[in-house]
């Protein structure tokens, strides 16, 4: 029951984040062409906030696309006994876990580093850090969906 509540927040939450990134996107992409072509004067900023905004967008939808079992999937293996089905199951639930540990370990590594050096964007005086922090924080989004399919 709390988990089911968990889930519907947490999904609810990636939505609102990937919905809010991609309406970035789309609107600074509008604004950028509007400003370089008709109006002669580019934005400055622009390629730098599309380019958080993609990141976002992209890492936090692969995050909803766990959740909502939504990635692609191969239908090869769909007429196989159910030893080997389960044998396939399990090796794929192995490789996801590690290369979303992967992500996890070596996010925040990265993460961590880049607070440190204290590295900004560019024009934007927004840390890197920050953008990166994207990596570990979907991340952990990907691993409580993860390890959730097995539990349901």
């Amino acid at each position: 029951m709390a988990l089911n509540k968990i889930d519907s927040f947490l999904g609810k939450l990636l939505e609102i984040i990937t919905t809010i990134c991609l309406s970035v996107t789309v609107v600074v992409t509008f604004l950028q062409v509007i400003f370089r072509y008709v109006l002669q004067q580019p934005l400055s900023w622009s390629q730098e906030v599309l380019m958080i905004s993609f990141v976002y967008s992209i890492l936090f939808g692969a995050a909803l696309a766990i959740k909502n079992r939504e990635h692609l999937t191969v239908d090869l293996y769909d007429n196989v006994s159910k030893v080997f089905s389960s044998i396939l199951k399990t090796l794929e639930f192995i490789v996801v876990g590690v290369v979303i540990g992967v992500l996890l370990y070596y996010g925040s590594i990265l993460v961590i580093d880049n607070f440190q050096s204290g590295q900004i964007i560019g024009i934007l005086p927004i840390k890197k850090a920050y953008v990166y922090l994207a990596v570990p924080v979907s991340a952990l989004f990907m691993l409580y969906f993860h390890i959730k399919k097995v539990f349901s």
